[in-house]
């Protein structure tokens, strides 16, 4: 994004503002509420395009997060596009070309990086965008772009009406008394990255390396998987019964948990287990560019990482005080669960090819 001194210096101001603005709406309510009201002074309006994931996420981040921004900014209005992956998101913005309808896209680093590459994505700062300032050194990006927004973990998903214990492994996912009763996302999602470093990791290969033997070891697994497509979702089909073990995110997993009066778990393998991070990030040419960034530097806000925190289980990428309630059920940070490496560039340059293996040989057996 090229924007002129006098462009940014406007920029800041008003992305500075909207701090001050959210932190002293925060103060008078002692800190516990979202904001609310606004003058509309700020010289924000208009409507800003974002995309980002659908389902209770959308839900969620709206209560949480977009409709307390709105609040603030009464002249702003959020029209959110939702999808179900990252991918289908990236696919939604190259589609827009040089002529982008999106302001601002949350979604997984590794598909953000590729964004990144292609010039969809444009650099930020502190100077249009203060509350980068507050995000810890190793979740933001280092060539400037979208910082990583907060975070959640994959686990195994299972049916605790089956299982009498959690499962430890992801060896459990081979278990022949399973045959026809798992779930498994494909690549390009990264569920299926995950499976696919995973398999390898159980094989003692160095995944950054070769696959040959994950690929061999995913495909013994694949005559015990029901579905590559989860429908509607991977946790609604082990709720509903028609799959008893899969792969998932723990923040979503922890909300159907409680959804579904505890019939659903999930557990975190011995072997090590992967992050998954959420971006934020402004589309370079952005329609509403002021209002966009007014929005990601709230969304970056600790009031908004709290509220968030609070509303699905999300980790923040800002040091920001958990209730312990709270903090109990997000993914930990502390080195207390066992986290594989996962590098961003590595997983941008394979997803393709990933994808493509699992077409020909895993997905088509």
């Amino acid at each position: 994004m090229s924007l002129s001194k006098n462009s940014r210096f406007r920029l800041a101001g008003v992305a500075a503002g909207a701090t001050v603005l959210a932190l002293a709406l925060s103060a008078c309510s002692g800190g516990s509420s979202a904001p609310s009201g606004g003058d509309g002074d700020d010289g924000i309006s208009g409507t800003i395009n974002i995309i980002g994931y659908s389902g209770i996420w959308e839900q969620r981040y709206t209560e949480a997060v977009i409709q307390p921004f709105q609040d603030a900014h009464p002249g702003v209005n959020v029209n959110y596009v939702a999808k179900r992956s990252s991918a289908e998101m990236l696919s939604a913005l190259q589609s827009q070309g040089s002529r982008p309808g999106t302001d601002v896209a949350i979604m997984d680093q590794s598909v953000a990086q590729s964004g990144n590459e292609q010039g969809i994505f444009a650099k930020l700062d502190e100077s249009i965008t203060p509350n980068i300032a507050s995000v810890k050194d190793e979740f933001l990006d280092p060539d400037g772009f979208g910082p990583v927004l907060h975070l959640d973990a994959i686990g195994i998903l299972y049916d605790t009406e089956v299982f009498d214990s959690a499962p430890t492994s992801w060896e459990e996912l081979w278990n022949p008394e399973w045959a026809g009763k798992v779930n498994l996302m494909a690549p390009p999602s990264l569920l299926g990255l995950a499976a696919t470093a995973a398999a390898s990791t159980i094989e003692g290969e160095d995944y950054t390396q070769s696959i040959d033997k994950g690929v061999a070891k995913l495909k013994e697994l694949a005559p015990n998987v029901q579905t590559f497509a989860p429908n509607p979702d991977e946790w609604q089909s082990i709720i509903t019964g028609q799959t008893v073990i899969g792969i998932g995110q723990n923040a979503r997993g922890q909300y159907y948990a409680d959804e579904s009066n505890g019939k659903l778990g999930i557990a975190f393998p011995e072997e090590g287990t992967f992050y998954q991070l959420n971006t934020i990030n402004l589309v370079e040419g952005a329609p509403n560019e002021e209002a966009a960034i007014a929005f990601v530097d709230y969304a970056l806000s600790a009031e908004a990482q709290l509220a968030f925190a609070e509303a699905l289980y999300y980790a923040p990428s800002v040091e920001v005080d958990i209730p312990a309630e709270t903090a109990d059920r997000i993914i930990a940070t502390d080195g207390s669960i066992k986290i594989l490496p996962f590098d961003v560039d590595f997983l941008a340059g394979v997803r393709d090819p990933w994808t493509d293996i699992w077409k020909r040989e895993i997905i088509s057996q």
